[in-house]
This record gives C-alpha cells, structure tokens and sequence, in this order.
C-alpha cells in the first residue's frame, strides 16, 4: 500500500513540475498576430507582395491621423503638426512621414514653373495652394471639411514593427487639443499580438470556472471537482510548453488549443469519477479505483481516439497553423485521456481516505429532457426519422452554399473597439484606409502618353467601383506639370533651334533620352496655361513623336523635388509603375471583384500583378474555405474509419455520423442567419463538431449494442450522461463569448449549438431508429 502512495505521489510530483516547467516557458512564446502567420510563404501573392516591395519599398503603410472638430487649419495645429512630421521622420524604421507641412507644392511662375513649401507659416497661403491642386491634397493629407489631417508613414522594409509603434504612441501620448489614433495593418496586427495572451488569461479563469460549475452539478462534491481539473490543467499547461519549446508560433488558432483541452478533457474525468462514487462505499478506494479504470480505459480512448483524429484531419489543411492546431489537439487530448486514466487515479487514492456514505449518489434521478426525448421517440419517432433526415439533406448543403467568406482581420474586433471607431471614423472623412496595390508592367514604356492614357481610363473605371475612396498613381504629377509648363488651349509649343536643354538638371540625360531634340516651353505660355492633363499631341509641344513626349514628360517629373519612387521604379526610364486603390472598407465581395476587373481594364501582354495587405486577407479567404472543405471530409472519412474499427460494421459507422451531421447543420444554419463570416477560426468548427460530437453516438450505440437494458433504460443512463457531457461543453465554450474577439466569440456560440444539436440528434434519431428500425442498429447474433 506504501509502495502505491509513493507511486501515486511521485506521478502527481512529476506531472505538477512539468506543469510549472511549462508555464514558466509562456514568456517565451513566439507570437504572431498577421495574416502572414497563416498564409504559406510560397502563396503566389506573398511572392507578389515580395516582387513589389523590392522594386516600390515596404507596404506596411502607416497614418497618423488627427482631428479637430472646430478645425484642423489653424496656427497652433499646424505648428504641432510640423513638429510631430518631424519627430515622426527621425524614428528608426521610417522611411519618410508626409504631411500637409512638409509636402513641396508645385506652383507657376514667370519662367516656367516653382517648387515651394506647400505651408510657410501662413494659412491662407496654405488653403490657396490646396485650392490649386485639391484633387491631390484632399481625401489624403486633409479632409474636405478641413477637420481632419494625415501624417502618412512610410516604413523600411525589415522594420521593428513593435518598437516603432511603441515610439509613434509615446510621441502621441503627451498631445493636448488634437485626438489623434495611429491607423493600417501593422495596428491592427499589433493590437492582436498585444492582446492574445491577455485574453488567453481571461478565458481561461472563466472557462475553469464554468467547467467547475458543470462538475459541481454532476459530483456534487467540492472536492471531485478540484481533482477533476488537474489532468484538464496539466494537459493545457503542457500544450502551451510544447509550442514555447518547440518555437511553435502562437497564433489565434494555437490560442485555442490550452482553452480546448480544458473543456473537452472535462467528459474523461467525469466518468472516472462518476463510476468510482458508484463503487466507493462497497469497494472501497483501491478496489473501486482498479474496477473503474478498468471498466473506462476502452470507451475513454474510443471517445479520445475519435476526437483526436477528428483534430489531426488538420493535417490536411494547406494551412501551418490549421495543422499546428490539429496537431496540438491531438496531442493534448491524448495526454488528457491518458491522465485522466492514470494522474486522476493517482490523486484520488492520495486524497480520498475513509468512504462517503451517500447512497443517493447511487439514485439517478429521471432526466426531465431525457424522458420528453424518449417519449417523443416512441410515440412521433418515424415522423421525426424522415421529418428530420429531410431537412438534414435540405439545409445543410443549402447552408453551406450560403455561407459568407472574409478574413478582414479589423472584423476581428468588437465594433465598439477604438481601433475600429478610429478606423470608420478616418475612412468617413478620408480615402480610405485599406488598400490594394497594383504593379503593372506595359509591353511599351511607361511614360508613353499612349500607356499613361490606358492607366488613366482604368483608373476612372476603378474610382466608380463601390468602396473606392480613391486611386493614387504617378498620374497627377504628370498632369500637374504639364498644366504648369504645357501650352495653354489653342496655343502649341514651337520646337527649339538651340541644342542645349532649357534646364540644367536636364543634362544628365542623354540625346535617346531626349528624342534627339531640345523643347522649350513658350516663355508667354509659361507659368500654369497648360491643360491638367497627360500630353497626347507631339504637334502642340513641336514634337514629332510619342517617344519625344515621354521624354518630356520625364524631364516634367524631374522638376519634382520629392521623391516619386512609390509611384514609378525609375525617374527616367521605369518599367513598372505602382498604382494604389485606397478603400473605405475591406469587403470580400468587394475584393473578389476588384481583382478580377484589374485585369481586364489592361491589355493582355501587360503584366498586372495584384498585392497588398487586402490582397493577402482575399487569398487567405480562399485558403480558409479550401482548408474548410479539406477538413471536412478528412474528418468525416477518419472519424468513419474509426468507428469502423470499433464496431466492425460499414452501417453502424455512418449511423454514427447522423450527430456529426446535425452538428454541421446547425452550425451552417446560424452562421447564414446572423451572417457570421467564415474566417481562420469559425472555419475549425466542421472538424471539431465531428470529433467530439460522434462520441455521443459511439456510447449510445455502445449501449444498444449491449442489450442489457430497454431503449428507456439507456436513455436514463447513457442518454443523462450523453446530455450532462454536452451541457458540460456547451457551457464551457460559452465561456468563448467573453472573448475580446469577436471569431473566437463566435466558434464560443456555435460550438455551444452544435453540441446540444449533436446531443438531441444522437438521442432523438438514434432512439427512434434503435425503436423502429432496431435490425439497422442491432448487433447480429453471432
């Protein structure tokens, strides 16, 4: 006896250090909020996304905006505004901030054309200069209402992305008289990364403690239901060691797992613990304990090998962390099963010491549910069988068809978050803060008026789509200069007889460059007569060609102080220009059309290649919904095949799936009701509700395959229980729902339906099946 307390004692010794060891190693934990995390490095539009940052510089674009409501143009704004673009500026892993303070404005003058600052100091001057180009200032740099500004952030690529974020909100920290927010991807990224812990340590307390409330119920014993927790503990404290341990990334799907194992787990040691209470008085601890693990080894790891191989089918997924968190899972639950069977036992036997006398325990008492079930079943049970089967068959695949894609990771938040207040209230009165980013490649060159004329009719197609706020492009630059140093309307610009060129910052280019000509703007024309448009006509310029006009459009681009390589990969001579769709709001539907018209609006040997963040959350979409449909039938298929091993029987194994089904159903159903997104968490459910909901028609089956008992007798016993696991993990994924995003909300919501569906349909169907189709279910006599 001596010998089995120190055995006892030293596997509760050596499970609570691996616990510690295991949750000590939680700072360690690599952790990764962006869509990056999930999408695979070969995708072709992370390699897109590749191809434009080495030619255009980083996409991680961030702004800074700023707000008055009495009015963001006044003296003492402005001066703050100058002197955050600056402080702004000098931060490392900024590669330029632009606002309306340090931005070079093109003006006229008497000799052609001038660069000055867009402000000086005076406020006037400032809404003049705004007023001459509009089109290019506002929606970007300043409201139309004149309330709002901008600081746009240009990042390097390889930047800190936390620490500069760290850097932008202690330079905010300490602003009076303006509200300001930091707004883009890399926030919303960050904000996630910041918070996945946090709420991994609040759901976790409130989940415990609603399992707690469960065991209570079922044990009633303080007692039990501490000792039921440790395996369910020690199994999520080891998840989260293997992935510190291992490097393993912690995701918002990994996040899950610690959370997982703590409801799942709770089904194991109720069983343990219920059949030891029915055996403790007349057996005693030792006995009663060899009797109960002996009699729940086999259905424990039937349910556990079921559920476990219903999370390995992640596997399958194209997806690391959808195979990281099936991996895990499976891992996890057979460590909950196993101390279940083994620490569970352990505990028990060092802390239970003398009987409890209470034989109500033995008395279980008629489930109210349970009976209304087993009556239905008897008297409406054909009716329910077809009525039921016929629904199954109507809504599911109808459900499924309907479902709404997105994986808008700003959704992810609550809309009464101040990310996303901040971020609906800047696309209100901005351009937008979502973006795609087109790089395009001509079969001709770029500054040829003849391509920048193509761009131009696909850029107004692209400005009247839904949710374009804007389109930026090199576009108006040209424009602007050609208004400031072309010809005005009905005049033409003579050709030059002298062979030097007008400006001496011309001179580095090269006589192919130039055409072979120098061109000099009339002098009387000068100074903002010309057309904001792109120069179409060599005649009006007294040029001959198109190539001698994309020459002076290049000279007109020159004349440019600030740099345009966002826009164009070469001053001179580029073959790739970056046009960028600013949007309102980052819609799939919206998305899904924008990049399939992209490509028609250019001709075909164009090369039109599509990124940005918004184009990686589309591709993720499509990823989410393929890993979707994959998992699905690996699960079903692993989940079959199981219980084909189990029962030896093709017909009892795809009985077993009607729950499953049901599940599905349910869950399909109200995610189209309330239009609840498929994204990179909801899309986990399918293989959840199959491996833990067939486990409801394994023991049920288990039970009528037995034929000890009348079909009311098993109601009343495996049916309670049957009912009693599923409010159990009903109630503790709806702990979820506390959760500061809103996916993990949702799965908290629909696994909590889908287990209650699992459970009824199990009961309902199988019953009603089991009392008038009894051959379908029966076990054939040998």
């Amino acid at each position: 006896m001596e010998h089995q307390r120190s055995r006892d004692a030293l596997i509760v010794i050596v499970c609570l250090l691996l616990s510690s060891l295991s949750l000590l190693g939680i700072g360690r934990l690599k952790i990764d909020s962006s869509t990056d995390a999930f999408i695979p490095t070969k995708a072709p539009v992370v390699e897109t996304n590749n191809r434009i940052e080495e030619r255009f510089g980083s996409l991680d674009a961030l702004v800074v905006s700023l707000y008055d409501e009495k009015g963001i143009l006044s003296g003492e704004n402005l001066a703050l505004i100058a002197s955050l673009t600056d402080e702004i500026g000098k931060l490392e892993g900024v590669k330029q901030a632009s606002s309306i303070t340090n931005l070079k404005h093109l003006e006229p003058a008497p000799d052609g054309v001038e660069v000055v600052s867009l402000y000086e100091g005076n406020v006037e001057a400032l809404e003049t200069h705004i007023a001459s180009w509009p089109g290019f200032y506002e929606g970007t740099f300043l409201s139309e209402d004149r309330t709002s500004a901008s600081i746009l952030i240009q990042t390097q690529l390889d930047y800190n992305q936390a620490a500069l974020l760290g850097s932008l909100r202690a330079i905010l920290a300490p602003l009076s008289g303006l509200e300001s927010s930091i707004l883009g991807l890399p926030v919303v990224t960050e904000q996630i990364r910041i918070s996945l812990l946090a709420d991994l340590a609040f759901l976790v307390p409130i989940v415990a403690a609603l399992i707690m409330l469960v065991l209570y119920l079922f044990l009633r014993s303080f007692k039990a239901t501490l000792l039921c927790l440790v395996p369910l503990v020690f199994s999520s404290s080891l998840a989260l060691g293997i992935m510190s341990i291992t490097g393993i990334t912690f995701t918002m799907a990994t996040m899950l797992v610690p959370v997982l194992l703590l409801i799942v787990g709770s089904a194991y040691t109720i069983h343990i613990f219920s059949h030891f209470f029915e055996e403790y008085e007349s057996l005693g601890v030792e006995n009663a304990l060899k009797k109960v693990v002996k009699k729940n080894t086999y259905p424990i790891l039937s349910a556990a090998a079921t559920t476990a191989f219903g999370f390995l089918a992640q596997l399958s997924s194209p997806l690391l962390p959808f195979r990281t968190f099936g991996l895990l899972s499976f891992i996890g639950v057979v460590v909950c099963a196993a101390s279940s069977l083994i620490l569970l036992p352990a505990l028990i036997r060092l802390v239970y010491k003398e009987p409890i006398h209470k034989q109500a325990r033995k008395r279980a008492a008629r489930g109210l549910w349970v009976a209304m079930g087993n009556t239905l079943s008897n008297h409406y049970g054909k009716v329910i069988l077809f009525a039921s089967l016929l629904l199954l068959v109507i809504i599911l695949p109808l459900s499924y068809s309907k479902l709404e894609e997105g994986t808008n990771i700003l959704a992810f938040f609550k809309k009464s978050s101040d990310l996303v207040q901040d971020t609906r209230s800047y696309n209100q009165r901005m351009q937008g803060s979502f973006s795609l980013s087109v790089m395009v490649k001509p079969s001709e060159e770029v500054l040829l008026p003849s391509t920048l004329t193509i761009v131009e009719k696909a850029i107004s197609t692209l400005e009247g789509e839904n949710l374009v706020g804007g389109v930026q492009s090199i576009l108006p630059f040209v424009k602007r200069m050609n208004e400031l140093l072309g010809p005005g309307d009905g005049e033409s610009t003579v050709q030059s007889d002298e062979p030097e060129l007008v400006f001496d910052f011309f001179t580095d280019l090269s006589d192919e460059q130039a055409g072979g000509q120098a061109y000099e703007p009339l002098r009387e024309q000068a100074g903002g007569m010309g057309s904001y448009e792109i120069p179409l006509d060599p005649s009006r310029y007294g040029l001959e060609t198109e190539d001698q006009l994309a020459a002076l459009i290049a000279q007109y681009l020159l004349l440019y102080s600030s740099s345009l390589d966002t826009f164009i990969n070469d001053p001179l001579e580029p073959d790739a220009m970056l046009i960028t769709i600013l949007l309102k709001d980052s819609d799939t539907r919206t998305l899904r059309n924008l990049t399939s018209l992209i490509p028609t609006l250019f001709p075909e040997d164009w090369s039109v290649e599509i990124g940005g963040g918004e184009a990686v959350s589309l591709a993720l979409t499509d990823l989410v919904t393929k890993s979707q449909v994959i998992s699905l039938f690996s699960s079903l298929l692993a989940v079959w095949l199981l219980v084909l091993l189990t029962f030896k029987s093709a017909k009892l194994a795809t009985l077993s799936l009607i729950p499953c089904l049901f599940a599905l159903t349910s869950v399909f159903g109200v995610m189209v009701i309330f239009h609840i997104k498929l994204d990179i968490i909801t899309s986990l459910l399918a293989a959840l509700c199959i491996g833990v909901g067939v486990d409801y028609a394994i023991h049920l089956i288990s039970a009528f395959q037995r034929n000890d008992q009348s079909v009311t007798e098993v109601m009343q016993t495996t049916g309670k229980a049957i009912m009693a696991n599923a409010a159990s993990v009903a109630l503790g994924f709806s702990g979820l729902l506390f959760s500061r995003f809103v996916p993990i909300a949702n799965m908290g919501l629909l696994f909590s339906i889908a287990m209650i569906s699992a459970a009824l349909s199990a009961l309902l169907i199988l019953g009603a099946i089991k009392l008038h189709y009894s051959s379908l279910i029966t076990r054939r006599p040998s």
